[in-house]
C-alpha cells in the first residue's frame, strides 16, 4: 500500500530597506521651501459685501433695517458708500432712485480665510461674523433674520454655492400670532451658475447669484409666479432657503421676500444683489537663489519601517496517505489531498514590495529495495482561503508531465498577505512497479 510522510524546511531571504527624509541644505544653512499650487493659493485675509436684494433696499415701508453687527461685520450706507455699486433694474435688482441712497446699503465681512485661484475665480471662502435684518417698522413685531458665518465655494466656471448660518427671532406673523425664535443651522442663501463670475482681477471679483426659472415646490411655497415678460425675471433663491422658510410659521412670515409673487413693481427687487469678494493673497515663500558655493541634495519622504513577519505552517501533522493504488489498464493510480499548508503574513511598511512563493519536490518512493521516481506523482495547487494565486497543475510522467521529482510551485503572492494553500495528489506508476508500502518526502521552500 502506497504511502508517504511529508516534511519541511523553510529558508528565508532578506530584504533591505532604505529610509530618508526631504531637506534642502544650502551653504548658509537649511532652507524649507513649499511653493503652494497657483490654483489653490492660501489668502491673508478675505472681504465679503452684500447687499441682499434690490427689494430690501426699498421694502413695503422703506429699506429694511441692517443692525446688531458682531465679529468681523460693518455697515456700509448706500447714501454714502461707494465701495459696493451695482447698476440699477433690470441689470440687477438694484432699485431706481432707491430710499437706501445711491447705491445699496450692504454688510461687509473681512479677515475671511480659505483659498482663491486668480486665475480662474474659482475660492473657497469663510469668514465669522453675523448681522440683523427686519423688513418692517417695530411696531409689526415682525421677526428678525439673523445671518452668520457665511461659507462660499465656486468653482473655475463659476458655479458654486453661498450658505449661512440662519436664524429667525421670535416675533407675530400677518394674522398677529405670536412665535418662538427658530434656528435653521446652515442653509444655502445662494447658488451660481457657470459663468457667474465678473470683474475677476488680482485682488477680487462679483459672483451673480440664480434666480430665474429656478422653481418651489408648490406643496410647500404657496403663489410662486414662474412665468413673466422681460425685463422681469420669475423665479427664486434658493429652494432649500424658501421651502425651508415656508415650512414653518416663522420662516413663512418672511419667505415672500425671496421668490416671484407676481411680476412687476417690487417684485422686480427680489432677486439678490450681486455679491463682491476681496482678497489678498499670501505670500508664497520662495527659496533663496542658488549661489556658486551652494550645495544642495533632496532626500525623498522617510518610509514607515516595515513591520510584521512571515511564516507558514502544515494545517495538520498528519502524514498524508494515498490509501492503495487501483490497477488502471497498464498503470496503478492512487489520489489524495494534500495537507493544508497555512501562510502568515503581516508585513508592512519599508520601502520595498512584498512577495512569497511556496514551491515543492519529492524524493523518490521507497518500501525497502524497490523505489521508483517522484516525477510519478502530480498535484493540481488551490487557494482555500485568502488572496494568494495556486501554481499550475503538474501530471505524472506517465501522463506525459514534469512530475513532482522537480521543483513546482504550490502557490505564491505579489502583495504581503496571508493564505491557505494545499492540492489534490494523484500518483500513476507502471503496471510492472514491485508491491510494497512506498514512501517519499515532500519538501516545500519558501521564497519572500
Amino acid at each position: 500500500m502506497p504511502s508517504r510522510t511529508d516534511t519541511h524546511r523553510r529558508p528565508f531571504a532578506r530584504r533591505l530597506a532604505a529610509l530618508g527624509a526631504a531637506v534642502a541644505l544650502t551653504a548658509s544653512g537649511l532652507a524649507v521651501a513649499a511653493p503652494a499650487n497657483a490654483a489653490e493659493t492660501e489668502v491673508d485675509g478675505a472681504t465679503f459685501t452684500w447687499g441682499l436684494n434690490g427689494y430690501a433696499q426699498k421694502g413695503i415701508f422703506g429699506p429694511w433695517t441692517f443692525k446688531n453687527l458682531t465679529g468681523n461685520v460693518v455697515q456700509l450706507s448706500g447714501a454714502t458708500q461707494t465701495e459696493y455699486v451695482t447698476a440699477a433694474f433690470p441689470a440687477t435688482s438694484f432699485p431706481t432712485n432707491a430710499p437706501a441712497g445711491a447705491n445699496p446699503n450692504a454688510v461687509k465681512f473681512s479677515e475671511g480665510e480659505g483659498t482663491v485661484d486668480p486665475d480662474t475665480g474659482a475660492a473657497a471662502l469663510s469668514w465669522i461674523g453675523s448681522y440683523t435684518v427686519n423688513a418692517y417698522p417695530a411696531i409689526y413685531n415682525a421677526p428678525n433674520e439673523i445671518y452668520s458665518d457665511p461659507e462660499l465655494t465656486v468653482a473655475a466656471d463659476g458655479s458654486g454655492e453661498l450658505t449661512f448660518d440662519f436664524t429667525i427671532g421670535a416675533g407675530t406673523d400677518m394674522s398677529g400670532n405670536p412665535f418662538e425664535a427658530v434656528d435653521y443651522g446652515r442653509l444655502t442663501l445662494a447658488t451660481f451658475s457657470a459663468g457667474s463670475i465678473s470683474g475677476l482681477d488680482s485682488d477680487s471679483l462679483r459672483l451673480k447669484p440664480d434666480f430665474s426659472g429656478v422653481v418651489l415646490d408648490p406643496t410647500i411655497v404657496a403663489g410662486q409666479i414662474t412665468t413673466c415678460t422681460a425685463p422681469s425675471l420669475a423665479g427664486s433663491w434658493p429652494a432649500e432657503f424658501v421651502e425651508t422658510l415656508a415650512g414653518d410659521p416663522a420662516g413663512a412670515s418672511v419667505s415672500a421676500h425671496f421668490y416671484s409673487t407676481g411680476c412687476g413693481g417690487n417684485q422686480d427687487l427680489k432677486p439678490a444683489l450681486p455679491i463682491d469678494i476681496g482678497f489678498v493673497l499670501a505670500e508664497v515663500p520662495t527659496e533663496p537663489a542658488a549661489a556658486p558655493g551652494d550645495i544642495t541634495v533632496e532626500v525623498p519622504t522617510a518610509s514607515e519601517p516595515a513591520t510584521g513577519s512571515f511564516g507558514w505552517a502544515w494545517a495538520t501533522e498528519s502524514a498524508v496517505d494515498l490509501g492503495t493504488a487501483t490497477a488502471t489498464g497498464a498503470t496503478f493510480t492512487a489520489t489524495g489531498a494534500l495537507n493544508d499548508v497555512v501562510v502568515t503574513d503581516t508585513r508592512t511598511g519599508g520601502t520595498g514590495a512584498y512577495s512569497w512563493s511556496i514551491s515543492g519536490q519529492v524524493s523518490d518512493f521507497v518500501s525497502g529495495a524497490n523505489t521508483f521516481t517522484g516525477a510519478y506523482l502530480g498535484w493540481a495547487p488551490k487557494v482555500t482561503a485568502g488572496s494568494a494565486t495556486a501554481g499550475a497543475a503538474v501530471t505524472s510522467t506517465q501522463l506525459g508531465g514534469a512530475g513532482l521529482a522537480a521543483a513546482s510551485v504550490l502557490a505564491g503572492s505579489n502583495a504581503a498577505t496571508s493564505a491557505t494553500v494545499g492540492a489534490d495528489l494523484s500518483l500513476v506508476i507502471p503496471g510492472s512497479t514491485a508491491a510494497g508500502d512506498y514512501k517519499t518526502t515532500l519538501t516545500l521552500t519558501a521564497v519572500q
